[in-house]
């Protein structure tokens, strides 16, 4: 079983639909994440551009009437980390209708979100699920119900954004593992969401674009973050575990100045330093306040993840807002549902293991720390 990330598997289109006299074209900009591709399986060897160019254009199915009009155009960046497919097609005047097949049998819950410019004319998008893989031209007949149909999908899309990423459920259970009221660590987890929804509400308007690659990395270094801080606490020895990661993070700052990965030298240095500032602090300020505010700066990395898409897509005027509503509601959502199962669970592993609870949590700390690093490597190379 692969290790799936916080982002989903999901992938993007913009779809420009023009007719001209007995000639309709239908222009597509397809784009994916790289990362996305190789938690697929894809396979980057030799002649991989063509195999995946032949992959999207035999499962993003138009009319039978249509025909690929020019060469489509490959664009990969893995400075972005996003790759993207545009081509034309030549179509005849009738109803346009996209099936969308792609990654479906890889992975059942992946999800694509496609925009629409209908002879200029925005219409609301169409988010491609598994049991959802038609769209056809007579859907922009449902604008009075848009906004509404726009929260509900994005609720769904943000609840379900939760449950199937592990390293954000890794996540929720480092801050389990800190044994905090349950009162509290809700209260924690909203501040996560407000964080969330703030650097989604910049992103998705175009006024932050950070790296998706940093980004995704990040992620899993907050894990390792409150998995240190949770064994400071257990071991009241936090100076140690600040000093050893300082030395890990002067390492891998060796390693990838060594092996070319000078862009993400600045980030490192930054999160290095903050690392070490933010153990040393947590020995001293352990009230409710202090670790809200250290959430929500992890919610406000986490919140990236998702925000470039839709900045990327261009939602149609009045459909950002309730998708930025809903996407985060649904996260909040999911949060709640997950703290409250493992609260359970740990509450009955707890009345089992009374002895030797604390040795518990240090060696699930330990292993999420494993987790969180190498979802941090793994990213950054």
């Amino acid at each position: 079983m692969s290790i799936s990330s916080h982002q989903r598997s999901e992938s993007y289109s913009k779809v420009h639909i023009d007719s001209q006299n007995e000639i309709k074209y239908v222009e597509i900009d397809f784009s994916v994440q790289i990362s996305v591709l190789q938690r697929l399986g894809f396979s980057f060897n030799v002649d991989w551009e063509n195999r995946l160019q032949k992959e999207v254009l035999n499962d993003y199915r138009l009319n039978k009437s249509c025909s690929i009009k020019d060469e489509p155009i490959f664009k990969p960046s893995f400075s972005t980390g996003y790759l993207s497919i545009f081509w034309t097609n030549e179509c005849g005047l009738e109803e346009s209708e996209i099936v969308f097949n792609l990654f479906f049998d890889k992975d059942s819950s992946h999800t694509h979100i496609s925009t629409f410019l209908i002879d200029n004319e925005a219409v609301p998008e169409k988010i491609y699920t598994s049991s959802d893989r038609v769209w056809n031209e007579s859907s922009k007949k449902i604008e009075i119900s848009s906004k509404f149909n726009s929260f509900f999908d994005y609720l769904l899309l943000g609840f379900n954004h939760i449950l199937s990423g592990f390293d954000h459920l890794a996540f929720l259970i480092a801050l389990l593992i800190l044994k905090v009221q349950l009162k509290r660590l809700i209260l924690i987890v909203t501040g996560f969401t407000i964080g969330h929804s703030i650097t989604l509400v910049l992103g998705a308007l175009g006024l932050l674009t950070p790296s998706s690659q940093l980004v995704e990395a990040l992620i899993g270094y907050s894990i390792v973050i409150i998995a240190l801080e949770c064994a400071g606490k257990i071991t009241s020895n936090h100076l140690l575990y600040s000093r050893y990661l300082a030395y890990i993070s002067l390492l891998f700052l060796v390693i990838f100045s060594f092996l070319g990965y000078q862009k993400f030298l600045v980030g490192l240095i930054g999160i290095t330093l903050f690392s070490y500032c933010y153990l040393h602090l947590s020995s001293r300020y352990s009230n409710l306040y202090f670790t809200i505010i250290i959430t929500s700066l992890f919610g406000l990395i986490h919140g990236f993840g998702f925000a470039g898409n839709l900045s990327s897509l261009g939602l149609m005027e009045g459909r950002l807002i309730p998708a930025i509503l809903g996407f985060n509601l649904g996260v909040e959502l999911g949060q709640l549902l997950v703290i409250l199962i493992f609260s359970i669970i740990f509450y009955q592993i707890g009345n089992f293991f009374k002895t030797h609870l604390d040795t518990l949590r240090i060696v699930t700390a330990s292993g999420l720390s494993c987790l969180g690093i190498f979802w941090f490597v793994e990213r950054l190379i």
